[in-house]
């Protein structure tokens, strides 16, 4: 409802009676004419005594709060109380009564009410009194006190949190009430709670130092404030820009990047309290790194750069919490879980944490371990272990990094006493057994774990060689060859000495003691200081001195070559470098050896004794300098190749003699060679020689007969070459005479398929008319024939393949074969397996280069046509040779099949094509004589049947192009189809003909038959025929007739009307009928004739005129129907 100006005076007059002073008029200031906005802006509050303030009504109801103690030490609360100042008169007027100036803010308020009741007591107030002053008094609009009252709201919550505390139950739905008492709209109130937060969280960052309770105060203030994320990342988002514009104004920024400056640890505080409200509030990753990244940009920082300060925040909290769990461990007042807790509050990730485990831990080890000063008494209290393994599961480490912190300690005091020991062993003033007692104590004591152990036993063996081998090297760069060599010898002494204490462990790590220790790859290697140089000229220092310590000089001793051996395995020396060292020491002395005995083998005074003799001598020198036997094979193959060099110097035919023979014999026997091992010296010396004997025995035809096989045999033995390696010569030498026939057959076959000038050119030699034997140049084609010369040499050249066995066999894999045996009186089948072979060519035409691939097949397509015109024996031998010709030739099985399937299809081609002229379909004599072309050709029955249907395919194609090319009848078409049919083919499926080029045949076999009627609607069922014949569908069919029916009868109706109108009635009797026959199969329907009526009725007219005496008068009545549809009469 509406007031009346007035009656709101009225009211105000009478709710107070102060009520002047409470809009901030004064008695003297009654006269003034005009009152502007800005003196009621700063007025004191208004006061009305049937209204209880917002704030005595929140003490009133939370004077017990547990917040207030908390509050008065926090900036946040101090911020609030500030804002709950602020506003002006008029502002903290509607604070008090809010309700009040709702309600008369409806109407236009005028001053001068006001005024009026301030100057007319509320029994006297008069409506002209208020009307007189109200002309002059200004005026208060309702935008204005409605504005105030909502900015009352602001300091209301301020002063709620304040009076309530922010863990209180109550606050947040006391501040969801101020949103009602004073009006304000949704979205207006969220900004102001929004302020309100922002206010208190750089009240909070104004006291630089970091409390942890802050982090569970601004969550409660969260909630009391009823502030979602959004909301929260948009508060600290502005707070984060107004804070650091007013930091900045008074603050240099190199004071800002000092840690230790107040205005930069406010700043961090702030990054923590944001990135801690962000996670707590449960963001997804990507809404974190937003808002984050929003509070970073406004101090003018990157995110990276953000989150490491605000863990330089988090982590001193964190390390104050392990110094507590330390200090209390001892009580049941730590736990892993607390820990826990107290990462997930402060935002300490799992990385950060194990570091500061590990610290912690540490700390603990440095303070437990006791008597530091002295390294050989140091260890740890009593009750360590137990104190730090429950420290180690409270702080969840595992156990290599709790022993890893023990081992930091506890290794160095290890070590000294460790290495002490073992020098001791090394004096012996110490046993072995004593002195691991000793390191086991040690161990004790300082909490060494066993792997631990390992790892310092392991150092303290590098530690203690180490001294050994600088000794050592100092001699060597000095090249004192003896104080060398006795430093090697103290070098293995303190070697023996640490395997000795170590095997006492039992670790099976120690039990390679030099594979682990003395090999140079291996990171625990004891010589791997030295050099790869180093350890070679040391090892060739003590290899030579070894030698000369014997009596002789000359001579390594069993005890000095055991010597050698462990220094070998103590320097890390390979065999194979062993090899080179010996070699290069003593293989001069060897060869000397080797060479006399050579020599006064192979000399003219050889005796048996002899070899003995010799075989002492060397056998001495390999047995006194310790020579290994590849060391020995390895010169003794040059010696024997030396030998047979001068066998063969002394042998004019090239073939040794019975007695070098037996000389090399010997020499091998002495050299300690096998006979295998003499093969590639006799390959190299005699192998020409044995393929020149072969060239030789072939004779004028090139087959070496069997008189001659075993002469050969038998030279092959007496000159040492190998069987495999006498195989290769003798393939070798059949090449050689292969080659010139295959090129002659070659060049036969380009004579008989170029002119003298065409070969001419090719070959780049004029050959002559007289070179071609029938004394006239080439025709130049090739049929289904062959001369007859080529043929001849085809077969010499495999005559001497076969005869010469050099085809071989090779097996290919085992298979399994049924076969019949009699077991007593029964007979059984069993399965057995049995090796399969196949022929291999291991010389050809291809490989020796003798014919080019190309005229490779055509000389193999010429010697099949050959076999295949060819009747009787003669052509049965050249059918046998065939795949044997092929394989000399140098073509594999599958390009032999391929020629011949070329040659067969060709034959198939045209004997099919010639039966097929004369009949529909192969009879029983053309299946015979396919068959044997199959035969004779060698082709495979499915072959054989694959080319008979391309073939068959391939002249149904030519015949279906041609009928659709020219003009054909429908006897053409009804031939064709019924032809394929007989033969099983589907004209689109198999022919491949496409849905257009059958619809064109259809068409070409109907439409002649409806023109002469042949086709008529009583013996419709003859387009089915045809539908099916051509593989066509129904429908598809369906709708080509209708097409030519239509086009048909629109053809016979341009002849009617010309007929018509060039006065000629009388012909048009014969095309009436045709358009009848053709309409009676639509009933005169969907024609699309175009005819006037006149004519229509005339064409009508002159068809019930005719004669259809002896018709059906039924039949008569409804083609008449039928005729009026299709002129479209009806």
């Amino acid at each position: 409802m509406k007031f009346q100006t007035s009656a709101l005076v009225f009211l105000i007059a009478a709710s107070h009676s102060n009520n002047v002073s409470a809009f901030g008029i004064s008695g003297a200031s009654s006269h003034s004419s005009s009152y502007t906005r800005s003196s009621f802006v700063g007025s004191t509050p208004i006061r009305m005594q049937s209204t209880r303030t917002i704030s005595t009504q929140f003490n009133n109801n939370n004077r017990g709060s547990n917040m207030s103690m908390l509050a008065d030490g926090s900036g946040g609360i101090e911020e609030l109380k500030q804002l709950a100042k602020e506003g002006d008169k008029l502002v903290q007027t509607a604070r008090k009564s809010p309700n009040l100036f709702k309600a008369g803010g409806i109407a236009a308020v005028p001053a001068a009410a006001i005024l009026g009741a301030a100057l007319v007591p509320g029994s006297v107030l008069a409506a002209g009194a208020v009307g007189a002053v109200g002309a002059s008094a200004g005026f208060i609009g309702k935008n204005r006190l409605d504005a105030a009252t909502e900015a009352a709201a602001k300091p209301a919550i301020a002063q709620a949190i304040i009076d309530l505390g922010v863990d209180s139950a109550d606050v947040a739905g006391v501040i969801q009430e101020i949103q009602s008492k004073y009006h304000v709209p949704d979205e207006d109130f969220a900004e102001m709670r929004m302020e309100v937060y922002k206010r208190y969280i750089i009240g909070m960052v104004k006291t630089p130092i970091t409390k942890t309770a802050e982090m569970k105060e601004l969550t409660n203030l969260r909630n009391a404030l009823s502030l979602d994320n959004l909301a929260i990342g948009e508060a600290h988002a502005n707070a984060a820009m107004e804070f650091y514009r007013q930091t900045s104004l008074f603050t240099p920024l190199e004071d800002l990047e000092d840690p230790d400056h107040p205005d930069r640890m406010s700043i961090d505080k702030f990054l923590f309290l944001s990135e801690r409200a962000f996670r707590q509030g449960g963001e997804t990753d990507e809404a974190f790194k937003y808002e984050m990244s929003r509070v970073a940009k406004a101090f003018n920082i990157k995110l990276n750069e953000a989150l490491e300060r605000v863990a330089e925040v988090a982590e001193p909290f964190y390390q104050k919490a392990l110094d507590n769990t330390r200090a209390k461990l001892d009580t049941d007042a730590v736990s892993s879980d607390m820990l826990l807790r107290a990462r997930n509050s402060l935002g300490i990730d799992d990385i950060t944490a194990n570091d500061m485990h590990m610290s912690a831990y540490s700390d603990e080890v440095k303070a437990l371990l006791v008597g530091g000063d002295d390294p050989s008494t140091a260890k740890f209290v009593d009750g360590a272990r137990e104190r730090l393994a429950k420290l180690q599961q409270v702080l969840g480490l595992e156990d290599a990094e709790a022993g890893y912190e023990i081992s930091v300690e506890g290794t160095p005091l290890f070590q000294s006493k460790a290495l002490e020991a073992m020098n001791e062993v090394f004096s012996g003033s110490l046993s072995p057994q004593d002195a691991w007692k000793l390191v086991k104590d040690r161990q004790e004591q300082l909490l060494l774990k066993d792997e631990a152990m390992k790892d310092l036993l392991a150092s303290m063996v590098m530690q203690a060689m180490g001294k050994p081998f600088e000794d050592t090297m100092t001699f060597a760069n000095v090249n004192n060859e003896g104080a060398t060599y006795d430093k090697l010898l103290e070098a293995l002494e303190a070697k023996e000495s640490c395997r000795a204490v170590l095997q006492q462990s039992g670790w099976a790590e120690f039990s390679d003691f030099d594979g682990k220790f003395f090999d140079p790859k291996s990171k625990s290697s004891a010589c791997g200081m030295l050099s790869r140089s180093d350890r070679l000229r040391l090892f060739r220092i003590f290899l030579t001195r070894s030698v000369k310590k014997s009596e002789s000089g000359k001579e390594l001793t069993e005890e000095n070559y055991n010597k050698v051996k462990e220094v070998k395995q103590m320097l890390g020396i390979t065999d194979e470098d062993e090899a080179v060292e010996f070699r290069m020491n003593f293989g001069p002395e060897l060869q000397k050896a080797l060479n006399m005995a050579m020599f006064e083998i192979m000399g003219d005074d050889f005796t048996p004794d002899l070899v003995s003799n010799l075989k002492e001598i060397v056998d001495k020198t390999i047995a006194d300098y310790k020579l290994s036997k590849n060391l020995v094979a390895e010169f003794a193959s040059p010696i024997y190749m030396r030998a047979v060099s001068l066998v063969n110097d002394k042998s004019p035919s090239g073939i040794p003699s019975k007695e070098a023979t037996a000389q090399l014999d010997a020499l091998r026997d002495l050299l300690g060679m096998s006979i295998e091992d003499t093969y590639p010296a006799h390959l190299d010396i005699f192998g020409n020689q044995y393929k020149k004997s072969v060239m030789e025995s072939m004779g004028s035809t090139g087959v070496i007969t069997k008189e001659y096989r075993e002469p050969l045999e038998s030279l092959r033995t007496r000159l040492g070459v190998s069987e495999e390696a006498s195989r290769k010569l003798y393939l070798e030498a059949m090449e050689d005479r292969m080659k010139p026939m295959v090129e002659w057959i070659v060049l036969e076959l380009e004579r008989t398929m170029l002119t003298a000038e065409q070969l001419a050119r090719k070959r780049q030699k004029d050959f002559g008319e007289d070179y071609f034997k029938t004394g006239r140049g080439a025709e130049g084609t090739l049929g289904l024939g062959a001369e007859a010369n080529i043929m001849t040499d085809c077969m010499n050249l495999i005559d001497f393949y076969t005869e010469n066995d050099i085809a071989e066999k090779k097996q290919i894999e085992m298979k399994k074969i049924e076969k019949k045996v009699m077991e007593g009186d029964e007979q059984k089948t069993v399965t057995e397996e049995v090796p399969e072979y196949e022929v291999v060519y291991p010389i050809t035409g291809l490989d020796s280069g003798a014919i080019q691939q190309e005229l490779a097949e055509l000389l193999f397509r010429q010697f099949v046509v050959g076999g295949f015109t060819t009747q009787g024996k003669q052509g049965e031998r050249y059918e046998a040779s065939r795949g044997t010709f092929g394989g000399i030739l140098g073509l594999d099985k599958a390009k032999q099949d391929e020629v011949t399937g070329s040659i067969g299809g060709t034959v198939y081609e045209n004997y099919i094509r010639n039966s097929m002229r004369t009949k529909s379909a192969l009879d029983q004599q053309d299946m015979m004589f396919l068959a044997n072309i199959q035969s004779k050709l060698d082709i495979s029955p499915d072959k054989s049947e694959e080319m008979l249907l391309d073939t068959q395919k391939k002249i149904l194609k030519e015949e279906a192009a041609i009928l659709l090319r020219e003009e054909t009848t429908p006897e053409m078409v009804k031939s064709f189809r019924e032809k394929c049919n007989s033969m099983g083919f589907e004209l689109e499926k198999d022919l491949e003909l496409s849905k257009e080029s059958i619809q064109a045949l259809f068409e070409s076999e109907i439409s002649p038959a409806l023109v002469e009627g042949q086709i008529t609607i009583d013996n419709a069922d003859i387009l089915s025929e045809i539908q099916e014949s051509l593989g066509m569908d129904p429908e598809t069919a369906e709708n080509v007739f209708r097409e030519v029916l239509k086009k048909r009868a629109q053809a016979v109706m341009s002849r009617i009307k010309a007929e018509l109108l060039r006065g000629r009635a009388e012909n048009c009797p014969e095309l009436i009928m045709r358009l009848v026959r053709y309409a009676q199969f639509v009933n005169g329907e969907e024609l699309e004739i175009n005819v006037n009526e006149s004519n229509a009725w005339k064409i009508f007219n002159m068809y019930d005129a005719m004669d259809f005496e002896g018709q059906d008068a039924e039949s008569i009545e409804s083609n008449k129907d039928i005729l009026k549809v299709a002129l479209n009469l009806a």
